[in-house]
């Protein structure tokens, strides 16, 4: 049995409890399926089991446990994945947005890994049974370009890129706000918070962590103001651009963890998205360049704010 501990925090005060557990976490449970739970007594607010139309507090202590799967055994799934490139050593993917990276309580299916088992010969052993092939990966609601390896040779070649800050990584976001300057770099540590363990935040005691960004449009109407970035990640921790750019009063639209108001942005997925990844190649050296369009969640928003 999977035991995960969340705490209410302040952007989801007065929803039904459901809604906090499907978007509070980066797992995979349906509301029907929270509401199963809450019926088999496998779901507690401070102690006690509530109805399913519970509506949530602040600091409210919410206990959820997970039946762990009877086998770790990884099922490959036809799980539709766009492989923008692939060789023998290594793949670059576009993720779709909504879709989990690996196996994990409450995602034993249907994730990345299970459609790269069904899609690609090969994946690296490195990252163990339910992670083969992943060497980084994107939060549930991001989508966009990722590298997987096939060969553990190009696993650890990928990993100490990575970890050197050899490769280049660039995101697009759509931001609540406008940012005081055109261009930036935030250059402030992240760890965990010390409250609500399901989110990071700045923290002086935390990891160093160097986000640039530059403005590519701001748009202003009836919908209010809202403005499309160009960033660079100059370091890889948890929920990075997220963190970044709500402590600086412009969360990305959409972002249920970070902004106050992101169901007023009535966007399916947070609006954040892998756009451009540069590498040398983990086997030939050869510099290895993928770019992708906007996804159709951002063109639609886009359209939203251009017609407003």
């Amino acid at each position: 049995m999977e035991e995960l501990s969340l705490t209410v925090s302040e952007e989801f005060v007065g929803e039904r409890i459901d809604v906090f557990i499907s978007h509070a976490m980066e797992i995979d449970l349906s509301r029907s399926r929270i509401q199963r739970l809450i019926r088999d007594s496998a779901i507690t607010v401070n102690g006690t089991v509530p109805k399913p139309s519970h509506r949530v507090a602040e600091n409210d202590a919410v206990i959820i446990r997970l039946p762990e799967p009877e086998t770790l055994d990884l099922e490959p799934e036809n799980i539709p994945v766009d492989i923008v490139y692939q060789d023998s050593a290594l793949a670059v993917i576009n993720k779709q947005p909504g879709l989990v990276v690996h196996p994990g309580p409450g995602n034993w299916r249907g994730t990345l890994v299970n459609a790269l088992l069904h899609h690609l010969r090969d994946l690296s052993s490195i990252g163990g049974t339910v992670r083969p092939g992943i060497v980084h990966r994107l939060d549930k609601d991001t989508s966009g370009l990722m590298i997987v390896a096939k060969t553990d040779r190009a696993h650890q070649a990928l990993v100490e890129a990575f970890g050197g800050r050899a490769i280049e990584k660039r995101y697009a976001a759509i931001i609540a706000g406008k940012p005081a300057s055109a261009h930036a770099i935030i250059d402030r540590p992240i760890g965990r918070h010390p409250v609500y363990r399901h989110k990071m935040t700045i923290r002086e005691d935390g990891r160093a962590a160097i986000t640039e960004y530059t403005v590519n449009n701001i748009w202003n109407g009836r919908m209010g103001i809202f403005s499309l970035l160009n960033v660079r990640l100059h370091t890889g921790r948890t929920h990075q651009i997220r963190v970044h750019l709500a402590a600086q009063g412009t969360p990305i639209a959409g972002d249920p963890l970070y902004s106050k108001k992101w169901q007023k942005h009535r966007v399916p997925f947070l609006l954040l998205c892998s756009t451009g990844i540069a590498f040398s190649h983990p086997e030939t050296g050869d510099a290895m360049r993928f770019e992708i369009p906007l996804p159709p969640h951002f063109m639609e928003f886009i359209a939203r704010l251009e017609a407003s």
